[in-house]
């Protein structure tokens, strides 16, 4: 036996200690992960701009003022409104995210533009102009289509109990990387649908210090409101958030189940692993005599619902992703993506978000209020 203090058990067969392996491999997949987010961060949101400059003017060369803007800048602007917010960091913030947005547009239009000049090469100046005007006019109708609140109504089959009832559900709104001022128009909009109760689905507020005022809309709803965290209150301050709610008359349900009239609603807290769900639901007693609804932040859920028989999941999460071709990436982690699913008798409700984060953008989603109308099986 050695008499150093620091000795490490050597693999003889490879003269080394046998901890060195796993410390390199643990150094490897970091920077690995580092190296893969570089790269992503520089095509997809900085190549684009430099590429479509530079068609535009093929004499012009980059320098360091011009680099820093476009990479640093966005970045920048949202660190500022963290470390100080106010409605103009806000506002200033949500420019940054909506212009990371039209870069992710701009490069999908980049990779078109490549594969084409590749093929059959375009002239520089009318094909960036031509890219310009495309991503200008895109960008503003994802922008206005961001603003809109469409209503849909989905007809769900139940029994005598809860026929002619009716929900709203609303989530994703993102209070934080967004005004109260939607909120506001949100309530006002759920507020003549006349609900019987009005269902959140998480992701309510996505930025630390919303303040009681700023959520105050939410004590004006004319139905009892029901909220289940998301993921984004987990990353906050969920205390505080939890605590504002409350004071404002929101129900918020961790973990728990409540009865209201016919309905038990279930609230499980957000989790990142699918595999914990069916532990937090099989701590809930549920009542065979009333209607239960199940709110659970991401859609994964829905099978541990239909293994307790719950009849009714609503999920949101995925915003239905948002901006295309962004959506073909959130099919892939999440194939139930946006609306009505059913499996063995059970329903799940996806809704594609009341809101948006990151970008203030909308380009083949909606932002949806959700009404769901009961009827006789």
């Amino acid at each position: 036996m050695s008499s150093n203090p620091n000795f490490e058990p050597v693999d003889e067969s490879v003269g080394e200690p046998v901890a060195a392996a796993p410390r390199r491999s643990r150094l490897g997949r970091y920077v690995l992960r580092t190296a893969i987010v570089v790269a992503l961060y520089f095509s997809i949101l900085v190549y684009p701009v430099i590429r479509l400059l530079g068609l535009l003017m093929p004499t012009w060369t980059p320098g360091t003022i011009e680099l820093l803007a476009i990479i640093v800048g966005p970045i920048v602007c949202r660190v500022w409104y963290e470390r100080h917010p106010t409605e103009a960091t806000r506002t200033l913030a949500a420019g940054a995210l909506t212009w990371l947005g039209m870069c992710f547009l701009l490069f999908s239009m980049m990779v078109v533009f490549e594969v084409v000049n590749l093929a059959l090469p375009l002239p520089s100046q009318a094909t960036g102009a031509t890219i310009l005007i495309g991503i200008v006019v895109l960008s503003i109708a994802g922008f206005i289509n961001a603003q809109l609140l469409h209503v849909e109504r989905v007809s769900i089959p139940g029994p005598a109990t809860v026929a002619g009832r009716t929900l709203v559900q609303i989530s994703d709104v993102h209070i934080g990387s967004r005004s109260p001022r939607l909120l506001r128009r949100i309530v006002d909009r759920v507020n003549t649908l006349k609900p019987d109760y009005v269902l959140i689905t998480g992701d309510l507020i996505d930025f630390a210090g919303i303040s009681r005022i700023e959520l105050a809309a939410l004590g004006t709803f004319n139905a009892p409101a029901i909220f289940a965290i998301g993921n984004h209150e987990r990353y906050v301050d969920l205390v505080a958030i939890d605590e504002r709610l409350r004071s404002l008359g929101v129900i918020v349900l961790r973990d728990e189940a409540q009865i209201h009239g016919p309905f038990q609603f279930i609230g499980i807290d957000d989790v990142d692993a699918a595999a914990r769900i069916p532990a937090a639901l099989a701590r809930i007693r549920l009542s065979a005599q009333h209607y239960g609804v199940l709110l659970y932040h991401r859609p994964d859920g829905f099978d541990a619902a239909v293994d307790r028989g719950i009849p009714l999941t609503l999920a949101g999460h995925t915003h239905a992703g948002q901006l295309i071709p962004f959506n073909l990436i959130v099919k892939r982690i999440f194939p139930r993506i946006r609306g009505l699913y059913e499996l063995d008798g059970s329903r799940l409700y996806v809704s594609p978000g009341t809101g948006t984060w990151g970008p203030v953008l909308r380009i083949g989603s909606r932002s949806e209020i959700t009404l769901l109308e009961f009827t006789v099986a």
